[in-house]
Order: C-alpha cells, then sequence, then structure tokens
C-alpha cells in the first residue's frame, strides 16, 4: 500500500494557493481509505505470447503465460490454478483446460482436428479469484485456424468505409460553457475499427471554418473549442464521401480538464479550468484532485478563493506510478466534478541483445545479453516475412494499458516500441479517447468487494466414507498421490476434505482409512474433484458486430510436411538415449530422470540412492535416508518423500537389499521442496518397478481412483517436419522453433540453438518479466549473409 501526498515545492506556472497537505484531513482520509478499501485484495491479469497467431489445424496451439500482480507490478507468485477456454467466432466453446502456474508462468496448448472450419479462434483465460470483480479481470487473445483442407479465408475488410462513426470524449468529461475547452475525436466503422489518417473541419453555426482537425492511424485526434452557447460541428470527406456530426452542447457548470504529459520530460502539466458559475458555487469550498491506480492514492486540495478560471502547475512524474494513473476531481460530497487518465512509462525496461555464436549444417547458435538477471522469457523464431504474427499487442498492452482499460487497446505493441514524444502523445489520445474507464469513480466510493470466491491453489477433492465407523473423531483418510502424502479428517456427514493438490490429467491417487493407531483399512469413498473446470461469471463477447462486416477472400498455401519416414544424411550418427517413459508428469519433469538400463542394474536401490546426492544411516538393519540440507522448520536432518509407482512409501524398509534389477526408471532431487509434500519433506525420490518384478506386485489396500480433468499434461515443443522451407506456405505460416521457458537465473546472458533453415533473414520474438516485475517485448531481426 502506498499513500502519498504531493509535494509541491515545484515551479508553478501560475501562482495558486492550496491548503497545507501536511494537515490531517479527514475528508482526504475518507477518500483515501474509500480507494484502498475497494483495492483491498489482489488483482491478477494474464498475458500469453503464442508461438505463432495462426495455425494449421494439422498443428498444435502452443503458448507460455504470465501471471502478473498489477497492484504490486510483480509476478503473481500466488496463482497455481489458470481456466483457459477455446471459442470460436460465434462464441462456441470448443475446448477447456486447467494450466499449471508456477512463480507466475505456465505452459499451455490447445490439440487442433481436421474438423474445425477455417476462422478466427480466441483464448479466454481466467483465474476462479477473478469472479469476485464487477470489473472484468480476464483476458482473451485472438488466434486463426486454417483447415489444411482450405485454400482461402474470409478477412473483414477494415476499415468499412460504407459506414462512419464519430465520437467526442471532452476533456474532463463534459463541454463546459464560456471555457475553452479541449476534446477528443474518435473516428470508427461501425464495428468499432479505426478509420485511420483522416483531415476534417471544426465548423460554428453559419458554416465557417475554425479549424483543421487530423486524427492518426487509430483514427485518434483532438481540437479545440471555445464553448459560447453556440452550435459547432466537424465535417469529414472521407473516400469521396462528407460526413457531419454536431458537437455535444455544453454545460452551465463544471471543470474543465487540460493535461499534458508528453512534452516536458519526466513532468504532467495540468490545466484545471471553471467559468464564473462554477467558481461562485466552488467558492469558500474545498475540491479535491485525486491521483489514483488500484491502492496507490495521491491527493491534493483546489480552491477557488482567489477566483482564478485557470490554475497551472508542472510536477514531478515520480509522484505518478508506472502505467495509467485515473485523475479524478471532487467536491466534499464525494461526487465527481472531473476526471482523466494519464500515462506513466516504465523507467527502465528489460532489454536484450542478441548475437549469432555459430552456424552449423542443422543449427543455428545464439547468445542473448539481459541488462539485469533473474528472467523469464519465452521465445518465438519465424521466417522474416511470416504472416503468422499479428504485433498488435504485447506484455505492456497486456499489463499496463489493458489490466485498466475497459476495452481492448488497438495497436497497443505499437506504443512500447522505440518510444518517442509522437507516440506519447499518440497513447495520451487513446486514453483521452476511451468510452469509460475500467473503475469507476461511484464503484469505488461505494460497496467493496467480496471475496465469495475461493483463491484456488491446486485442486480439491471430496469425497464420502460408505463404512459404519467404531470411533469416527480419531479415524483419518489417507490420500496419497505423486505428489505426496496428506490426511483429513472425517466429518459429520461421513464427508472428506483434501486441498492444494497437484494432479494431472489421467494420474491416480489412492485412499486408505487410518485409525488412531495407524491401521490401515479399505473402504469406499466416492471421491470427485469439483475445480478442474470452471465457468467465467461474466459472459464472453468473441468479437463484438454492430453491422455485417465487409469480407475480402485471402488465399493461402499449406506448408509441405514430409511424410513420416527417417531420412539418412550424410552426417554422423549418434547413438539416442533410452527414452524415460515418466519424465511428462507435471512432477517428473522438474526432477533428474535415470532410465536403469541392463548395463547400470548393478547393486541396490539404496547405493544408487547414495550416490546421486543423498546419505544413508549408519544402522545396517533399517532404512534411513537423508538430504544433505537442514530443515530451517527444526534446525535437524531433512527428510526426502520417497515414492514407488506414484504411492508415497510411509514405511521404506521395502527398499532394503532391494536389487536395481528389479527398477525401471528413477527421479530425484535433494534440494525439491513443495507445499504439495506437507513442508515435511526436502528431497524427493521417485522410484518406478519394472513389470513383473516381485516388488512390483506389492499390493497396498487402497482405494484407486484415477483423475479425469486435473492439470493439462504439456508435452514438449515438437517442430514440424517440413517438406520445404522454401515454400509460400511455410515463408507465410511456418515456424523455425518455439522455445516456451528460458530462464537465466542468476546471470544476465543466455544461450539457446534454433534449427537452420536456410534463411537469409528470421525474427525473433522475445517476451517475459523479471523477478521484479520489468517486462520485455522485442522484436529481433538476424540477417544470415
Amino acid at each position: 500500500m502506498r499513500y502519498t501526498l504531493f509535494k509541491f515545492a515545484l515551479v508553478f506556472l501560475v501562482l495558486t494557493t492550496f491548503n497545507s497537505l501536511a494537515q490531517t484531513d479527514a475528508k482526504r482520509d475518507t477518500i483515501t481509505k474509500r480507494i484502498e478499501r475497494y483495492f483491498l485484495h489482489d488483482r491478477e491479469n494474464i498475458h500469453i505470447q503464442c508461438s505463432k497467431k495462426a495455425y494449421f489445424t494439422n498443428e498444435k496451439i502452443s503458448f507460455k503465460g504470465y501471471v502478473y500482480d498489477v497492484k504490486n507490478q510483480l509476478p503473481f507468485t500466488l496463482t497455481t490454478n489458470v481456466y483457459a477456454v477455446l471459442y470460436n467466432e460465434e462464441n462456441e466453446k470448443i475446448d477447456e483446460k486447467l494450466f499449471y502456474c508456477i512463480s507466475g508462468s505456465f505452459l499451455g496448448n490447445f490439440d487442433l482436428n481436421d474438423s474445425m472450419p477455417t476462422g478466427k479462434y480466441y483464448i479466454h483465460l481466467f483465474t476462479n479469484w477473478m469472479k469476485n470483480f464487477k470489473e472484468d479481470e480476464s483476458a482473451s487473445f485472438a488466434v486463426r485456424i486454417l483447415n489444411i483442407g482450405d485454400t482461402s479465408y474470409s478477412e473483414e475488410i477494415i476499415p468499412n468505409y460504407d459506414s462512419v462513426t464519430i465520437d467526442f470524449h471532452p476533456e474532463g468529461g463534459q463541454i463546459i460553457e464560456n471555457l475553452k475547452n479541449n476534446i477528443g475525436i474518435k473516428i470508427s466503422d461501425c464495428n468499432g475499427n479505426a478509420i485511420p489518417n483522416i483531415e476534417g473541419e471544426l465548423l460554428n453555426s453559419q458554416g465557417q471554418v475554425l479549424n483543421k482537425i487530423f486524427t492518426n492511424k487509430f483514427g485518434h485526434g483532438k481540437f479545440e473549442i471555445m464553448a459560447e452557447n453556440k452550435t459547432f460541428k466537424v465535417r469529414f470527406n472521407i473516400k469521396g464521401k462528407v460526413v457531419e456530426k454536431t458537437i455535444p452542447a455544453s454545460v452551465s457548470e463544471g471543470i474543465a480538464m487540460d493535461i499534458n504529459s508528453y512534452t516536458v520530460k519526466n513532468k504532467t502539466v495540468i490545466k484545471i479550468k471553471a467559468n464564473s458559475k462554477t467558481i461562485e458555487k466552488y467558492n469558500g469550498k474545498t475540491l479535491y484532485l485525486v491521483a489514483n491506480q488500484y491502492s496507490n492514492v495521491s491527493i491534493f486540495d483546489i480552491d477557488f478563493d482567489d477566483r482564478l478560471q485557470e490554475q497551472t502547475f508542472l510536477f514531478e512524474n515520480q509522484n505518478l506510478y508506472t502505467g495509467i494513473n485515473s485523475l479524478w476531481i471532487v467536491d466534499e460530497d464525494l461526487n465527481l466534478i472531473a476526471q482523466r487518465m494519464v500515462f506513466k512509462y516504465p523507467e527502465e525496461n528489460l532489454t536484450v541483445n542478441l548475437e549469432r555464436l555459430k552456424t552449423k549444417q542443422d543449427s543455428i547458435n545464439l547468445k542473448g545479453i539481459f541488462n539485469t538477471m533473474n528472467t523469464e522469457i519465452s521465445i518465438s523464431v519465424l521466417p522474416e516475412k511470416t504472416l503468422a504474427n499479428e504485433e498488435a499487442t504485447d506484455i505492456f498492452g497486456s499489463f499496463l494499458l489493458k489490466s485498466y482499460l475497459s476495452e481492448n487497446p488497438v495497436g497497443a505493441k505499437y506504443y512500447f516500441q522505440d518510444i518517442t514524444s509522437k507516440k506519447r502523445y499518440e497513447l495520451d489520445l487513446l486514453l483521452l479517447n476511451q468510452k469509460a474507464e475500467k473503475y469507476l469513480w461511484k464503484e469505488i466510493i461505494g460497496i467493496p468487494p467480496k471475496t465469495v470466491f475461493e483463491f484456488d491453489q491446486g485442486l480439491s477433492l471430496k469425497g464420502t466414507v460408505n463404512k459404519t465407523l467404531l470411533n469416527k473423531s480419531k479415524s483419518q483418510v489417507l490420500i496419497v498421490s505423486p505428489t505426496g502424502a496428506q490426511f483429513a479428517d472425517i466429518d459429520d456427514k461421513d464427508e472428506f476434505y483434501f486441498n492444494n493438490l497437484i494432479l494431472t490429467d489421467s494420474s491416480k491417487v489412492n485412499f486408505t482409512l487410518t485409525d488412531e493407531k495407524g491401521r490401515t483399512t479399505q473402504f469406499k469413498g466416492y471421491p470427485q474433484i469439483f475445480n478442474s473446470r470452471s465457468i467465467f461469471n461474466k459472459a464472453f463477447v468473441a468479437q463484438q458486430k454492430n453491422c455485417p462486416p465487409k469480407l475480402q477472400n485471402i488465399e493461402f498455401s499449406v506448408p509441405l510436411i514430409a511424410p513420416e519416414m527417417i531420412i539418412l544424411k550424410e552426417v554422423d550418427i549418434k547413438k539416442v538415449g533410452p527414452i524415460l517413459t515418466h519424465a511428462k508428469t507435471l512432477e517428473n519433469s522438474r526432477l533428474k530422470g535415470f532410465k536403469i538400463t541392463e548395463a547400470e542394474s548393478y547393486g541396490t536401490i539404496l547405493q544408487f540412492i547414495q550416490m546421486n546426492g543423498f546419505d544413508l544411516g549408519n544402522d545396517a538393519t533399517k532404512v534411513e535416508i537423508f538430504s544433505r540440507r537442514i530443515n530451517s522448520m527444526n534446525g535437524g536432518r531433512s527428510i526426502p518423500a520417497i515414492f514407488m509407482d506414484d504411492s508415497q512409501l510411509m514405511n521404506t524398509e521395502i527398499l532394503l537389499g532391494l536389487s536395481m534389477r528389479e527398477v525401471e526408471e528413477i527421479y530425484l532431487d535433494n534440494h525439491a521442496t513443495s507445499a504439495a509434500y506437507g513442508g515435511h519433506f526436502i528431497g524427493v525420490i521417485k522410484i518406478y518397478m519394472k513389470k513383473g518384478s516381485q516388488t512390483a506386485t506389492f499390493k497396498s489396500n487402497a482405494m484407486s481412483f484415477p483423475i479425469a480433468k486435473g492439470f493439462a499434461v504439456i508435452k514438449p515443443y515438437k517442430n514440424p517436419d517440413y517438406a520445404s522451407t522454401a515454400d509460400k506456405g511455410f515463408l507465410n505460416f511456418g515456424i523455425i522453433n518455439w522455445i516456451p521457458s528460458l530462464t537465466t537465473n542468476d546471470a544476465t546472458d543466455f544461450n539457446f540453438a534454433i534449427p537452420n533453415m536456410n534463411q537469409k533473414k528470421i525474427k525473433i520474438l522475445i517476451e517475459g518479466f523479471t523477478g521484479d516485475g520489468r517486462l520485455i517485448s522485442e522484436v529481433k531481426t538476424i540477417d544470415f549473409p
């Protein structure tokens, strides 16, 4: 939380008397507490980088997700459950999945098939926690899917010049009589698509031209009028068609604003203008200018005791917060008088330099150097002329713009690449021409959100014991899963509950009934997972269409895929190691895996464990295994969690004398810790026995339960086997490589390799964030002379 009173020992453009900001003011305290109360709870936002933005039905949509704490502008490490739904253009649900997020990032994918028609599809992402808020905090991203049986797709002609809409947005909210007013203007077609780069005229009631009006490529512009209870209109000649619209009438009292945050570096100029009627109304009273971004609040007083119609001052941008800031002018009764949004650019972004290290016949090695450590990024490598990437939005647009706006900002990426004064001005025009703010003042000072929906962390399971218990209060249900063991009490309804389970699709858990002496018995438990799927409580609309779009036919070529055969080249054949069959599970992917071959099947399992980072006890008659790390909870030696065939061993004596000949695979890590292990274990050992081994036939009296809809299993990315990397299909829609997860940790540099597909130029798209919340979104073009 941050509560700051502006320090105005600065350069004033007009001498203006303010009340003392150091003194305690009950009204300012009330405003601050209302805002802090409304934004008390965490707010998450989600961004995804797709490997590309156009996929064929014989491919898979692959993406990397980032979850951001927008209040504190840091990776949001508490989120684990991210729900994702794939929709078509008709808002029909095609597929849904649950993705596992750790340390603020996750991997995701959707399978495609030949029955899917060519068109635009949308990935909608949300968490259960987001349902608590009146505002829509969810995220959506468009992708194009091309059926391999088609040769063309229909593309909306943007803009549609047959239908033109002109919207006015007075700076401050209203046009005030007898004042010079700045008015934002947005020109779009009937579906909200910008009509770019138009020149028009401002006319008075006699039809005289008062000034020229210009819009930029996003259809945004602004102009100034002196509102004197007269009629004004604007006129544009758009593709030979004259379009006119009358400007809304002025109101007799109120405050107009004129804010400039783009001319003077690191400073913002604020003009507050009031006519004589407004000055008379508020003479002797205090108004408040409130700068707000989530729970961050800054307030200062405004008065009209000196009867100045215009008050202008200059202050440092350090009094604003990175991203969008809402500026509200309110009276003593907290009625909203005027409002405006301004943007503060980050002081420092994450940057990267790339250099080519070595080019081989089959691969290209590259090196990246960041300007800081501890980065988490994803990398997409595409042909230079790709049509499979729409650079309309990026991680900056998602976290610094969309998180605070009620509409998806068009072309958000533009404002954060090669930033200039012109782009700062154009971003200010974007904010001026918003229809409404996402966070409304009347809601902020009203009833705060209630946390009805829980903050999901893992899966929740409920079951019922169908057995008469002699001593229910001393009985418990033990669940053993691939990530650990937990106990649950049995309530008066014979029900038991488990939370925070990290379970993947098609995994299984085992239940056992235990008594006060630790004895176990079988039972029927009728378990069910009740948060593996979720429905968002705000309707998802893929694309708002106010009128039928005009369409054009775009032809495309499908990349040529090589037949499924092995083509031997004149290269050295390297031995391929044995495949780890259990490595793809969510838990094992983070551990070091070993395939026990015939040549390696010597000795005992305890000897193997000791050689790979664990210590054994001194008593040869029993099994004692310790991690080489002190448990910070009690200062004693740490005990690892040990599993056999995904069931946790509560009694490890079975390992005594166990031969490696019976073992198929082992996964271990002597430093691994997780809340899933109950905080009691440091280190993980997972043993998988060979089929038919004597130990593998060991039976427990547990009830087995398969997980039908757990966290999605993300398979390693595999590039398509292109038959040609020179044909039009590949150059327009192919992909060279997708590296979804790369972490530098304590280093600033990193190396990666991509396939050599004989391209003269390639595009490398990098997105991600650092541990301290700095963002990166860069596109690098690399030449291969």
